[in-house]
C-alpha cells in the first residue's frame, strides 16, 4: 500500500509537470473587469473591440467581464481578473480595502468631435415640470440614482445640492436602481420626480433615442468651455484602469503601452465613444468629494480604545509621567518662552504684512486684516479703507459670470464657514475705475474660543492672462468672421486650419481643405513657398478654379512664422477673390481703347499701335501705309432714318472693311463717320492701290438699314512710310487726312496720295 502511494503521487507529479509544459506553449490569458454602468450586453457590444484591440497589441487573450460593483468586489477578492476599469469613488472603495499597484491609465471619453478626461453630473426632470428649475427647487422630492458609489450618478450630485443648502439625506426620497437605463426610465414613467446620471449618458441616449430631448430638460447646466456632454456639476477625472498586484510587471507594462497608443479613431475607440486613454489623472479632487460627503471609504471613523492608546503612545505616557515631574521647574521657563512667543507673534505678523501675495482675515463676512500686497492690488491707500467692508464694496455690481458680487461673496462665505475650501475668479473694481482679475482662494481658519471659523483670502493677480485670453478669443474671432479667405499651413505647406470665407471663395470646405495644399499657381505653387520662407512675405496675383470649376482670380499674399528658436514653423495665408474687379478692369480697358458701336480700335488705341507699327516697319526694313477713310453721303442717311439706322450703317461698313483688310492690319473708328486703317509691310504701291480699291468697292456696295437699301461712298487719303524717314505716327495721320481732304475736293468716291506740295 505505501509503495502504490508513492507510485500515486509520482504520476500525479509527472501529469502536473506535463500540464505545466503544455500550458507553457499556450497563449496566456487575462481578464479585463468593466463595470456595467449600464446593461450588460450594450457594455459588452462597447468594450469588445476594447477587449480584442489589448489581445492584438499585447500578443495575450485578453477576455472581457461585465461586472457589477458587488460581482467586481467578489471577483477581486478572489484574483478572477486581472484589470479593472470603474468609476473614481469605486476604485478609492476598492484601494482601501485591497493592495494595488496603482492606476495604469485615465479613460478619455469622445463626444461631439472633442476628447476629454473628466467626468461629472447631470441632474434631470421631466420637461414639463415647471416646478423644478433650479438646484433649490430639488428639496422634498423623490430621486432616482444608480447607486450611493456611482461618481457621476450619485455623488458629485449630491455635493453641488449641499453646497447649495439642499441636503437630500433628509429631506429627500432615494431610490436606488443599479444603473442608468433605469434612472431615465423611471423620470420618463414619473415613477420618481427627479434622475441622476453621469454626463454622456444623456447624449448617448439622445442618439439612441431622438424623441427624450424634448421630454427631458437638465437642471442647473453648467458652461464648461471644451467639455463636450451637459453637465450640472463641477468635473472630476473619468475612470481608472488599474492592475491587481499578481499580475507580473512585463504584462502591465504592455497593456499600458497599448492602452496609451490607442487613436481616437481606431475601431476600438469609437466602438466605446472613447478618444483614448490618458496618463493616471489626479484623483485628490475625488478623495476630498467623498469625505466631504462621508461616503465609503471615508464613512467610517475607526474605534480607539485605552490600550489602543496605551500601546500606540506607550512613550508619550512616559515622557507625560516625566513632565509631570518637572512641571513646577518648567513653568519659569514656560513664562520665559511665552514672552519669546509674542515677539515672535508679532515678528510673523510683520513678515505677513510684508508678504508679497495679497492675503486678507474675514471674520463675520467683513475684513479684519490684510496685507500691504492686498492693498496695492485693489489700489486702497491704507488698511482703514478696506477693513469694515464686504469683497463686494470694492467690486463692481457684478461679476464675469452674471452672479452678483454680493450675492456670490455671501455664498462664498457660507461655503467656507462650513469647511469647505473655495476658489473662484474675481473681478475687483480700483479707486480709478480700473479693473484687476484675481484667482481667489479662502479658506477656514479655526480659532480658540471662536465658534465660527474665521477665513484666510489669498489672491493671484491674473489681470495678464484674462487679457490675453481675451485677446485669444479676438484674433479667434476676426480670423473666423474675417471677409478674406484665411488659412494656417504646417511648415510644409499642408493647410492645418481654414475660416469660412476660404471654404466660400475655393467651395472646399474644412475637411477636405485640411490636409492638402492651399490654391497656388499652377507653375509656381511650390516655390512661392521657398520665396516666404526666405522673405518673410510673398504676395501675388493668379487665376485658378473652384470646385465646382468657375475659374476665379485670387490676389494672395503669404507670410512665414517662426517659432521662438527662429526655425520656420508655420505660413499663414491671406486671400480674397478679385474676379468680378478683374473684369471690370477689362471692361475699362476695352471702353478706353475701342470703339463702342464698331468693336474697332478708338483713336487712343490706333495712335499707339501705329506708334509700335513705325517703330516695327523701322527695325526690319519694311514700309507701312496710313488710310484715312471717310463716309460720303452719311449725313443723308443718318437724317432719314434716324440715328439708329446711321449705326447699323456703320457696323456694316466696318465689317466689310474689316474682312477686305489683312489680319496683321489694323482698322480703327476715329470718330463720327471717319476710319483709319494701317497696313502693314507694303511691298509696292501698285500692291496698295489694288487694296485701297476693294475697300472703295465694298463700301459702295448697297446695304440694308432700316428696311431700306442705302448706298454711300468713301474718300480715302493714304500716306506712305519708310524705313530712313523721320517722321512720327501723329505726322503720318495728319497727312492721310490732308489727303482725304484731296479725295473730297477732286469729287469723292476715290482715292488720293498724300504729296508734299
Amino acid at each position: 500500500m505505501r509503495g502504490c502511494h508513492w507510485l500515486c503521487r509520482g504520476l500525479s507529479a509527472l501529469l502536473m509537470l506535463c500540464s505545466m509544459a503544455v500550458g507553457g506553449k499556450s497563449q496566456e490569458v487575462i481578464t479585463l473587469g468593466v463595470y456595467a454602468y449600464r446593461l450588460d450586453t450594450l457594455i459588452y457590444e462597447r468594450y469588445q473591440p476594447l477587449a480584442d484591440y489589448l489581445s492584438k497589441q499585447t500578443g495575450m487573450q485578453v477576455k472581457l467581464r461585465a461586472l457589477s460593483q458587488d460581482d467586481m468586489n467578489r471577483a477581486l477578492a478572489a484574483n478572477r481578473i486581472d484589470f479593472f476599469l470603474t468609476n473614481p469613488s469605486h476604485f478609492l472603495v476598492i484601494r482601501s480595502e485591497r493592495s494595488l499597484t496603482g492606476v495604469l491609465a485615465t479613460l478619455l471619453k469622445q463626444g461631439q468631435g472633442e476628447a476629454t478626461g473628466s467626468i461629472g453630473g447631470v441632474i434631470l426632470t421631466r420637461s414639463e415640470r415647471d416646478d423644478i428649475n433650479t438646484l433649490q427647487d430639488l428639496e422634498g422630492k423623490s430621486i432616482a440614482t444608480p447607486g450611493l458609489t456611482y461618481l457621476g450618478g450619485y455623488q458629485a450630485q449630491a455635493l453641488e445640492l449641499l453646497a447649495a443648502g439642499v441636503d437630500i439625506h433628509r429631506h429627500n426620497r432615494m431610490v436606488y436602481l443599479g444603473n442608468h437605463d433605469r434612472v431615465i426610465r423611471s423620470v420618463l414613467t414619473g415613477d420618481t420626480e427627479v434622475g441622476f446620471i453621469r454626463t454622456g449618458i444623456y447624449e448617448e441616449l439622445v442618439e439612441e433615442t431622438p424623441g427624450l430631448r424634448g421630454e427631458l430638460k437638465i437642471i442647473n447646466q453648467q458652461r464648461l468651455k471644451g467639455f463636450p456632454f451637459v453637465a450640472s456639476t463641477r468635473l472630476y477625472p473619468e475612470w481608472p484602469l488599474v492592475s491587481l498586484p499578481h499580475v507580473d510587471s512585463g504584462t502591465v507594462r504592455r497593456v499600458a503601452s497599448a492602452l496609451l497608443a490607442l487613436e481616437p479613431d481606431h475601431q476600438a475607440a469609437q466602438a466605446a465613444g472613447l478618444a483614448g486613454f490618458s496618463p493616471p489623472a489626479d484623483y485628490q479632487s475625488v478623495e476630498v468629494l467623498t469625505r466631504t460627503l462621508r461616503m465609503p471609504p471615508y464613512d467610517k471613523v475607526p474605534r480607539v480604545t485605552w490600550l489602543d492608546v496605551l500601546h500606540q503612545y506607550r512613550g508619550w505616557v512616559v515622557t507625560i509621567a516625566v513632565l509631570f515631574t518637572l512641571l513646577v521647574i518648567t513653568s519659569l521657563w514656560l513664562g520665559r518662552k511665552k514672552r519669546q512667543l509674542a515677539m515672535e507673534g508679532r515678528r510673523l505678523r510683520a513678515l505677513i504684512g510684508s508678504w508679497p501675495q495679497p492675503m486678507l482675515m474675514i471674520r463675520d463676512g467683513v475684513l479684519s486684516d490684510c496685507n500691504r500686497a492686498a492693498m496695492d492690488l485693489v489700489g486702497y491707500p491704507s488698511a482703514a479703507s478696506l477693513l469694515g467692508k464686504s469683497l463686494a464694496a470694492f467690486s463692481p455690481h457684478s461679476q464675469p459670470d452674471g452672479a452678483p458680487s454680493l450675492q456670490k461673496a455671501e455664498n462664498l462665505y457660507h461655503r467656507v464657514v462650513c469647511g469647505e475650501v473655495a476658489e473662484s475668479e474675481w473681478v475687483f473694481l480700483r479707486p480709478d475705475g480700473s479693473r484687476v482679475w484675481v484667482s481667489m482662494t479662502l479658506a477656514p481658519v479655526y480659532e480658540r474660543e471662536a465658534g465660527t471659523p474665521a477665513v484666510l483670502c489669498s489672491w493671484h493677480d491674473i489681470t495678464r492672462q484674462q487679457f490675453a485670453e481675451e485677446q485669444q478669443r479676438l484674433a479667434l474671432s476676426v480670423f473666423k468672421n474675417a471677409r478674406e479667405a484665411i488659412f494656417i499651413t504646417d511648415a510644409q505647406g499642408s493647410v492645418m486650419d481654414i475660416n469660412d470665407a476660404y471654404s466660400h471663395i475655393t467651395g472646399r470646405e474644412h475637411e477636405e481643405a485640411i490636409g492638402n495644399l492651399p490654391p497656388m499657381p499652377v507653375d509656381e505653387g511650390s516655390a512661392i513657398f521657398g520665396v516666404a520662407s526666405r522673405h518673410g512675405v510673398w504676395s501675388g496675383e493668379f487665376a485658378t478654379r473652384r470646385v465646382d470649376g468657375r475659374a476665379v482670380v485670387l490676389n494672395l499674399s503669404l507670410s512665414s512664422v517662426v517659432d521662438e528658436q527662429g526655425e520656420l514653423s508655420h505660413f499663414v495665408g491671406v486671400f480674397s477673390d478679385i474676379t468680378r474687379q478683374k473684369e471690370i478692369e477689362k471692361q475699362l480697358r476695352i471702353m478706353a481703347h475701342y470703339d463702342a458701336l464698331t468693336n474697332l480700335p478708338n483713336r487712343v488705341l490706333f495712335s499707339d499701335r501705329l506708334q509700335q507699327s513705325v517703330a516695327q516697319a523701322r527695325r526690319q526694313g519694311y514700309q507701312i501705309a496710313v488710310v484715312y477713310i471717310d463716309l460720303d453721303q452719311f449725313k443723308p442717311v443718318n437724317d432719314a432714318f434716324g440715328h439708329q439706322a446711321g449705326d447699323a450703317l456703320l457696323v456694316e461698313v466696318a465689317r466689310r472693311m474689316r474682312a477686305t483688310l489683312r489680319e496683321e492690319d489694323t482698322l480703327a473708328r476715329l470718330g463720327g463717320d471717319e476710319f483709319a486703317a494701317i497696313v502693314v509691310n507694303v511691298p509696292d504701291e501698285e500692291q496698295l492701290d489694288t487694296l485701297l480699291s476693294r475697300l472703295l468697292s465694298v463700301i459702295a456696295e448697297p446695304a440694308w438699314v432700316a428696311n431700306h437699301s442705302v448706298e454711300v461712298s468713301a474718300s480715302l487719303g493714304y500716306t506712305l512710310y519708310s524705313p530712313g524717314d523721320e517722321i512720327d505716327g501723329d505726322q503720318l495721320l495728319r497727312q492721310a487726312d490732308q489727303a482725304m481732304y484731296q479725295a473730297k475736293r477732286q469729287g469723292k468716291n476715290r482715292c488720293c496720295r498724300f504729296q508734299e506740295s
